[in-house]
């Protein structure tokens, strides 16, 4: 696996003129590789991207004083972008995410992004790929109620793990909550 991996690494770290010349560069890669032929099925999409001032990027210390740090920074950006009416709710769930990687993750960095497209993507990195589960919190209970909140108000929600690192991400549509 690891040798094919690498392969697929090499084969697609160069540009193509098409996707089309991509894909049989690709598929040339491992199925040339030690005498053997294999099913493979291959996906790739091209982005057009997004422009650099549609991304807002900044690095966070794992400390609990930068969950306002990060409230502002996002009200900030939504007003630069011209978006008030997400601002609230904004600030609400990354306030929400940005404290469970504080309280959770074992680094000292914590990375916060904010992508604006025909929604608004967040997204809250930290170096504990432990992915983080709803629980149930009883009425006493000081914790436990964040991912409740941000599975209610935002569009999507998620989590990933890659490596020793995870992300948790939420969508949110930029003329308010839903």
């Amino acid at each position: 696996i690891g040798e094919g991996l690498a392969a697929l690494c090499e084969s697609a770290a160069h540009p193509a003129a098409s996707m089309d010349d991509a894909c049989d560069t690709i598929i040339r890669a491992f199925n040339t590789r030690g005498g053997r032929k294999d099913d493979v099925a291959l996906l790739m999409a091209r982005l057009n991207g997004i422009p650099a001032e549609h991304v807002a990027d900044w690095r966070l210390d794992n400390d609990a004083r930068e969950v306002g740090r990060a409230r502002r920074l996002v009200r900030e950006q939504l007003l630069a972008w011209g978006l008030p009416e997400p601002v609230e709710t904004a600030e609400l769930l990354v306030s929400e995410v940005v404290t469970n990687a504080v309280r959770h993750a074992e680094g000292d960095r914590i990375g916060l992004r904010v992508v604006r497209t025909d929604a608004l993507l967040f997204e809250v990195t930290d170096d504990e790929p432990t992915l983080p589960a709803m629980i149930a919190a009883g009425p006493r209970d000081e914790y436990g109620r964040g991912l409740r909140v941000v599975s209610r108000l935002a569009r999507e929600w998620g989590a990933s793990a890659t490596g020793h690192r995870k992300t948790v991400w939420f969508e949110q549509s930029v003329t308010g909550t839903h």
